[in-house]
């Protein structure tokens, strides 16, 4: 085997790290890769690996919207064994769950993959009797095999295999059994027929668990634990809560654990090992794609609805993004953009004229957003402020509002705040100041809005690093960070500088280009962004570039544009053939063939984006 590879959430990250402790110890030579679903984690063993999974997989952002987190974290695997097995040097890839428990290496997994190109274990080898829980009508429901463990040799005949699944499990990783569908694991149902030999695992001593323990006698001598004699590989510890060690599985009701037995010991270990490893901490950690930036939760009615408009192509958001939960809001047969008349003001002026206007009469600004949009009409008819912060935060964020149009006067820090709380959701003040931080670079704040005390040096721990009080309030928030990274030597100070780049700052919205220069140009900086492979960066509008004669403004691209076109619907630009393109930064002359009262919240939106125009028409 050359690479062994989990997928959590962050509230999962404590089942991730003892997976990988076991691992280090039975399989030493193996890579290491914990996939991460819902922001960057952090590892104590600096040998194991973690990849975002938005690295990884087309359309991420929607499938974190439709999806839960059961629905998510099984929906990226198709994607992630391709991605390991395209790397240089790997010829087989190993999935296992989280919640898997390696005491041995695996040498029965190596000699299927010497004899076949997938290797699978069955849920059941023998009948389950009776109708406790599970019995043969849950499994069949489930699937024939447990998608637990899953392994692959790299062949043409496995890439087809994953590119077939990968397309199933873009709307349909689904828990919907109506459906005949269970998530990642029914599809692979069909896989004997798709592949040319499976190497199917029937022994107790791998995937042992819940669903196929009844039965088997575990026991432990001097050479570790075994099962029904043989030495156990892993077991599976699906549904177990370390609190409750007593308890095998929350999944079922077949199995008691008698007190003393030895069964008993092999769960109480495990429940030591996962709390050792900050599981407590870690079941606390909410999921990340739980709400909505402006800090509703997603219901599961919402997710299906989202996946309806995804699956027939409709543009409902693109992900957990204010647009989405605006269009979720509208009735099935209404629109958000539904416009009443405009303040009067030069709309089809140049650009330079419109600006100049606007930032003379900023009150017309929101006039003319309130005029185009219902939704903004409904949720703000009585709270200005409300209306300001939330223009600053996720419509300055999604590109529909020129944040620099906001009065200056209005722009203090208590609107700051719900500027913020409007694109994370609730949370601490100290949270909130870092994420406005973030916000002001991604949304085109203003120069100045957000604490200037954030980007100070922290004289006591710079000490030969670019150490600015942001980087202490990111650590100070998070209990697990200060256990991994206590800042007292030069090489902690130094691995959390290399957590922050590979991925902490991102998860809290901040790119790297973000940075103030002094921090960015820091040898130290310098050389530790070297060590980290793929930094990810945090999504930002494209930059506008080039140049065109004509921008239509329509409110969907048709193919019947004859120019470039910016579909004010999505706020996204195309070709006139329909191709997504960056927005032009010149323009000669802008034609606006959007309805009459949507047409100035339109303009704005193309300033946000930084279009510039000579002239305007309808």
């Amino acid at each position: 085997m050359d690479v062994v590879f989990t997928i959590v959430s962050r509230n999962y990250a404590a089942q991730a790290a003892t997976l990988m402790e076991s691992l280090a110890v039975a399989e030493p030579g193996i890579g290491r890769v914990v996939i991460a679903t819902d922001g960057p984690m952090a590892f104590a063993d600096l040998g194991v690996r973690v990849i975002e999974a938005g690295t990884l997989v087309p359309k991420f952002a929607a499938m974190c919207a439709y999806y839960d987190a059961l629905e998510l974290n099984t929906a990226v695997k198709p994607h992630v064994f391709r991605a390991l097995l395209a790397q240089a040097g790997v010829s087989s890839v190993v999935y296992l769950d989280p919640d898997i428990y390696v005491y041995r290496p695996l040498a029965e997994v190596r000699e299927g993959l010497a004899r076949a190109p997938l290797v699978l274990t069955p849920h059941m080898t023998r009948p389950l009797r009776g109708n406790a829980n599970p019995n043969d009508h849950v499994i069949l429901t489930s699937g024939a095999y447990n998608l637990g463990f899953m392994a692959v040799r790299d062949e043409p005949q496995i890439e087809a295999l994953l590119d077939w699944w990968a397309e199933k499990l873009e709307f349909d990783c689904r828990v919907d059994f109506a459906a005949g569908l269970f998530t990642d694991q029914k599809w692979m149902d069909l896989a004997p027929g798709l592949v040319s030999d499976l190497a199917l695992l029937r022994t107790p001593a791998l995937n042992l668990a819940y669903w196929n323990l009844e039965g088997r006698e575990v026991s432990r001598g001097a050479d570790g634990w075994r099962v029904d004699g043989e030495s156990l590989g892993f077991f599976h510890f699906s549904g177990f809560d370390p609190a409750r060690p007593e308890l095998l599985s929350k999944h079922q009701d077949r199995i008691k654990v008698a007190p003393g037995s030895a069964l008993a010991d092999l769960l109480k270990d495990y429940a030591g090992a996962m709390l050792r490893n900050g599981h407590a901490a870690a079941k606390a950690t909410p999921y990340g794609h739980r709400a909505f930036p402006s800090g509703r939760l997603v219901t599961p009615q919402e997710r299906r609805r989202m996946l309806q408009a995804a699956r027939t192509g409709e543009a409902f958001g693109g992900g957990l993004t204010p647009a989405a939960q605006a269009w979720l809001d509208v009735p099935a047969d209404g629109a958000a953009r539904l416009p009443l008349t405009p303040p009067e003001g030069p709309w089809l002026g140049s650009s330079a004229d419109l600006t100049a206007w606007l930032r003379a009469h900023p009150a017309d600004a929101l006039a003319a957003m309130l005029a185009a949009r219902k939704d903004l009409r409904d949720r703000f008819a009585s709270d200005d402020k409300g209306l300001r912060a939330w223009l600053l935060g996720p419509e300055a964020l999604a590109g529909r509002f020129d944040a620099r149009l906001l009065p200056t006067d209005v722009l203090d820090p208590g609107l700051v705040a719900r500027a913020a709380r409007y694109g994370v959701g609730e949370a601490p003040d100290a949270r909130l100041q870092v994420a406005a931080y973030g916000l002001a670079n991604r949304a085109g704040w203003p120069h100045g809005l957000t604490d200037p005390g954030l980007e100070a040096p922290v004289s006591q721990l710079a000490r030969g690093l670019p150490f600015p009080r942001l980087f202490l309030a990111i650590w100070e928030d998070r209990g697990d960070l200060q256990r991994l990274f206590p800042l007292v030597s030069f090489r902690q100070r130094f691995a959390f500088l290399r957590w922050l780049i590979g991925g902490g700052l991102a998860e809290v919205g901040i790119d790297l280009s973000a940075l103030p220069a002094g921090v960015r140009g820091h040898p130290v900086f310098q050389l530790a962004r070297l060590t980290v492979r793929h930094p990810p960066t945090v999504a930002r509008r494209i930059a506008a570039t080039g140049a065109c004669e004509t921008l239509v403004v329509m409110e969907r691209w048709t193919d019947t544009a004859a120019a470039p076109v910016f579909e004010a619907a999505t706020t996204s630009f195309r070709t006139a053939s329909g191709e997504p393109s960056p927005p032009p930064a010149q323009v000669g002359q802008v034609v606006f063939q959007t309805a009459p009262g949507l047409a100035p919240a339109d303009a704005i939106a193309l300033l946000a984006h930084g279009v510039s125009w000579r002239s305007a028409r309808r």
